[in-house]
């Protein structure tokens, strides 16, 4: 987490002290001109007949971080990320000669797989004897050694692969480090993460190449962050550019906690953080990284202090704006092409007083006072809210993604569904007003409530999002 990511539960306080879906696109077609001047007719005709960009929604996209695992028993958990769950390398196998303790990795993948809820496991945190220094006898953050490492993943892989008889794995993706551009977690160079992917891939490969390696996962809110990515992605290993290892590239989008507004300043938001994926994005093109290699958002929450007031409890805001933020931030994902998006946490429980006494993030899906039940919060239950609401395919222009804002900053995101279609309104800086769709039926509010829409009408929207259902 920002400017750290969440760290085993030990350790996690001491890190922030430290520092501050399946998606189908249709691609919007190019339109150039050959020579001279193309008539204006034939630009729009061009125009008219280019296909709409459009998103079907995984339900993978709908992802969590657990310990707990009161998620796993819970119908709409799309996958898990397994970080702060008691199952890092160093959890695992802490003694060297000893074989990797599967106890807690064989409970959490059953109860995945019994709900159907995909599995990514990240093989960080270097367990004190397999580092390159044989005398540094604390938890590492440097660069182990890439045949240690090999030789865990590869009894990782193989216990898992072929499970339960499936022809599938049981760990579907191995993601190789979290937050490796944070001190906290990682001390070695680009160069030596880099070299460390290219040991997973070449494992993977051998063991069981139906699992899916996805990069480390990397923080992108601070210039130094941002930094560390174009450094990373520019470099090659074995002849050959780091992203080619790879399956996927992660990226913790969490935003600062508040943002200048006006002559103060105001809470960050789900917007917020797509500009920092616009920005990383813009990165990894100077890198020359292919855009069709996916994104995911590894970790997500809002609030988390930074600076001098790291690992201070998080900016609060108002539960309207919690169910706000969960609605929001897996539309927008969506519409960015985002495969996965694993809230931080499910099970977020409160710092200590002398911390401030309030959860590291200001979105929660569970009670912090009854992590251990899992009791849904309102931002909990509309997690499963939104899934309903995305239950279709997202459909933008032939030049703009779904989710499109207008010039006053209000957000229709319209979806097709088997019968009918939503279209998704809010504006998160202001009040603003839509004209509806004239075979509009009902309009929803952010906890599902639901009323009868007038076709044609003006809707008043804010920061709160509204699904209107119409005819079409």
């Amino acid at each position: 987490m920002p400017p750290s990511c969440p760290r085993p539960r030990a350790a996690r306080l001491g890190v922030l002290l430290a520092s501050t879906l399946a998606v189908t696109l249709a691609a919007p077609a190019v339109h150039g001109r050959a020579s001279g001047v193309e008539p204006a007719a034939s630009v729009t005709e061009s125009q008219q007949r280019a296909k709409p960009i459009k998103v079907k929604v995984d339900p993978r996209l709908f992802g969590v971080h657990d310990y707990n695992l009161n998620s796993l028993s819970r119908r709409g958990t799309g996958s898990i990320r397994l970080w702060d769950a008691g199952t890092t390398w160093a959890d695992m196998q802490p003694t060297e000669g000893m074989a990797p303790d599967f106890t807690r990795l064989d409970q959490v993948v059953a109860k995945a797989w019994a709900n159907h809820t995909e599995v990514t496991l990240v093989t960080a945190m270097t367990p004190p004897w397999a580092g390159l220094d044989p005398y540094v006898t604390a938890l590492r953050t440097d660069m182990p050694d890439p045949a240690k490492y090999q030789t865990y993943l590869a009894a990782v892989l193989a216990r898992y692969q072929n499970y339960l008889g499936s022809g599938r794995p049981g760990i579907a993706n191995l993601q190789v480090w979290n937050e490796a551009n944070v001190s906290a977690s990682w001390t070695g160079t680009t160069a030596q993460m880099a070299t460390l992917v290219k040991a997973a891939y070449d494992v993977r490969n051998q063991t069981d190449p139906q699992v899916k390696l996805i990069a480390p996962a990397l923080v992108a809110r601070l210039s130094y962050q941002k930094t560390w990515i174009k450094a990373f992605y520019a470099e090659k290993v074995s002849g050959q550019p780091v992203w080619k290892y790879v399956d996927a590239i992660s990226f913790n989008l969490y935003p600062l906690d508040r943002y200048p507004s006006g002559s103060g300043t105001r809470p960050s938001t789900p917007e917020d953080s797509m500009a920092l994926l616009a920005a990383a994005r813009v990165l990894l093109a100077k890198d020359k990284v292919p855009s069709t290699i996916p994104i995911w958002d590894s970790e997500v929450n809002y609030g988390l202090t930074s600076g001098s007031n790291g690992g201070y409890a998080a900016t609060p805001i108002s539960t309207d704006l919690q169910v706000a933020n969960v609605i929001r931030t897996y539309l927008l994902n969506a519409a960015q092409g985002v495969r996965r998006v694993h809230w931080y946490a499910y099970d977020m429980g409160n710092l200590p007083d002398v911390r401030g006494g309030g959860p590291l993030g200001n979105t929660l899906l569970t009670d912090p006072d009854d992590r251990a039940a899992g009791t849904l919060t309102p931002a909990g239950l509309a997690f499963r809210r939104v899934q309903q609401w995305m239950a279709g395919t997202l459909v933008g222009t032939a030049t703009k993604r779904p989710c499109i804002a207008d010039k006053n900053g209000t957000y229709t995101c319209l979806v097709r569904y088997a019968k009918g279609v939503g279209r998704v309104y809010w504006n998160p800086y202001r009040t603003a007003k839509v004209t509806l769709a004239t075979s509009a039926t009902k309009k929803i509010d952010e906890y599902g409530v639901s009323r009868t829409a007038k076709g044609g009408s003006r809707l008043k929207v804010g920061a709160k999002p509204v699904l209107v259902k119409s005819r079409r």
